[in-house]
């Protein structure tokens, strides 16, 4: 089910922590949470640091008055939370999405006919949350030194030093 994730939040409500209700999804890309590698005779090894997150986040149908309320706050984390409920075989599935970082572009809505309505963003990943059924894929949380994949902190020994 990860591998098709974005389709299955595609067309979801989006809200903006602390804002509201900010409209619709359209194409999404998650963040790719990859470690940085570096190479020791020839060979690859895991440094145990993240590379840089960034997701894309299509909005359609969204209210522009919470688009205004978010653009004020431009230069502050933005949380945006994707809900979604995907039934198969009988079995109903709860996917919770949640990025947080900034805006670091955006293309405004779209005023050509034809196109479809919206905002498109590029966000600079900071905090990071995905549950599927419950059960916590990813939580990472960059200014706190979290990093929880398949429920294993790789971070929490780093934490331990140096906190």
């Amino acid at each position: 089910m990860v591998q098709n994730l974005a389709g299955l939040l595609r067309g979801k409500d989006v809200f903006v922590e602390g804002v509201g209700f900010l409209g619709r999804t359209g194409d999404i890309e998650l963040p790719k949470v990859k470690f940085k590698q570096t190479e020791v005779n020839g060979r690859n090894h895991d440094t145990g640091l993240l590379e840089p997150l960034e997701a894309q986040l299509e909005i359609l149908e969204f209210n522009p008055v919470i688009w205004q309320a978010v653009q004020k706050r431009i230069n502050e984390l933005a949380t945006f939370v994707i809900k979604a409920s995907v039934i198969s075989n009988s079995k109903e599935t709860a996917i919770y999405c949640e990025i947080g970082g900034w805006v670091s572009q955006d293309e405004g809505a779209f005023n050509n006919v034809g196109d479809k309505a919206g905002i498109k963003l590029t966000i600079d990943v900071q905090t990071y949350t995905l549950e599927i059924d419950g059960a916590q894929a990813y939580k990472i949380d960059i200014p706190n030194y979290i990093c929880t994949i398949g429920g294993a902190d790789k971070y929490a020994t780093l934490r331990s030093h140096i906190q």
